[in-house]
């Protein structure tokens, strides 16, 4: 399916906040809700749009967020499915990748942070028991804070262009309850689900979510909401890239730079990982080196080197945004 000019409008409208009635969508681009409307569902049924989810600081429900990245190595493709489906259940597991390029894999595990280091090793213990044999080898990281932009790749510049910076996985812990934690892992899933629907499954009234959703969103637990795309319909595809820094002391410049950027739509810290870590869309393989050796050319003072690998799929989205 190509997609026009008001199809982008809307995505980019969504990028910005999925959560936004049609009506101010249909506001934005001056045209009427059903005109809106119909675009969406096209645009679901196409599977262009895959889903609507809340970005969500799980470090201010007192969690610590790690990332585990694996190379396979003498393994099935039934194998792999296998591995997926098993662990896309485990409750403590947010998110799953399949990679390509220098590492097949990656996950994220949220663990309490009073008893992380157990959580955390019982949970990568269970796993190794079953699959050790079949990983060649594997990288651990705490990911926070991550800097997540909307997406602004698949518009052809227009003026007054809006940069939406959600961050999250370094906040102060608030005040909470089970009841928000439940709602959050039913809703940020899918923020179209209607309130009664989550009220249903928790057993409280409408009201009672709406309202915990707005304090929730108050005290920035939800930072922000987007969509997820699939890349592979509009013609592009996803890499993660890993800057490799000889000097920090342009790091504010590198990061300034890259946020404007029109590919780049995150930049994540972390503790044990890479020097400066970005995720970008781009058209092809070609188009992303040609892209990282402008940013190479441009901070070439300080940045040595890079490493990329793309990915597919995301057999389980929650929490962790792309």
């Amino acid at each position: 399916m190509k997609i026009d000019l008001f199809d982008k409008k809307i995505i980019y409208e969504l990028e910005k906040d999925s959560s936004q009635p049609i009506s101010k969508i249909a506001k934005r681009i001056k045209r009427s809700k059903e005109f809106v409307n119909f675009r969406i569902n096209r645009l679901e049924k196409e599977k262009i749009i895959l889903g609507y989810s809340a970005i969500v600081d799980m470090a201010k429900l007192s969690y610590f967020t790690f990332r585990i990245y694996i190379k396979w190595q003498n393994i099935t493709m039934d194998e792999k499915q296998e591995f997926y489906d098993k662990i896309k259940v485990k409750e403590n597991v947010w998110t799953t990748t399949v990679l390509h390029g220098k590492w097949d894999f990656a996950f994220f595990i949220g663990v309490k942070t009073e008893d992380y280091i157990k959580s955390f090793h019982k949970l990568w213990n269970e796993i190794q028991l079953d699959y050790k044999d079949k990983i060649s080898e594997s990288k651990i990281a705490i990911y926070a804070p991550v800097h997540n932009f909307n997406k602004r790749f698949f518009i052809d510049p227009w003026r007054n262009i809006e940069i939406i910076e959600r961050i999250y996985g370094a906040g102060d812990s608030v005040k909470f309850d089970g009841l928000d934690e439940k709602i959050i892992k039913i809703y940020s899933g899918n923020v179209k689900m209607p309130h009664h629907e989550i009220a249903e499954k928790l057993n409280v009234t409408s009201e009672t979510v709406r309202l915990r959703i707005k304090q929730l969103e108050k005290r920035e637990v939800i930072v922000g909401y987007k969509i997820n795309l699939n890349l592979q319909k509009l013609g592009y595809q996803g890499y993660r890239v890993d800057f490799l820094l000889n000097s920090v002391k342009k790091n504010k410049e590198l990061f300034n730079y890259l946020k404007y950027h029109r590919y780049f739509y995150q930049i994540n810290k972390s503790i044990g990982g890479a020097d400066f870590e970005t995720e970008i869309v781009v058209e092809n393989l070609n188009h992303l080196l040609e892209i990282l050796e402008e940013v190479v050319k441009k901070f070439k003072d300080v940045i040595k080197g890079y490493e990329y690998f793309g990915y597919t799929e995301f057999p389980t989205l929650s929490i962790v945004p792309d």
